[in-house]
């Protein structure tokens, strides 16, 4: 992976983190989806690439 897919991807995560920060006071469960999105979509793949 180079280094613009990784700038690419860390913003993605910046900006829905953001996202999560501010819908989370409004609509707990809908903040709460969103992280539990956030820390799935950042682990699977992971798992698919193996040790």
């Amino acid at each position: 992976m180079n280094n613009d897919q990784i700038s690419v991807r860390i913003v993605v995560l910046l900006l829905v983190g953001a996202l999560t920060v501010v819908v989370a006071p409004y609509h707990p469960a809908l903040g709460a989806a969103i992280g539990v999105g956030v820390v799935v979509v950042r682990t699977v793949p992971g798992f698919i690439k193996g040790p």
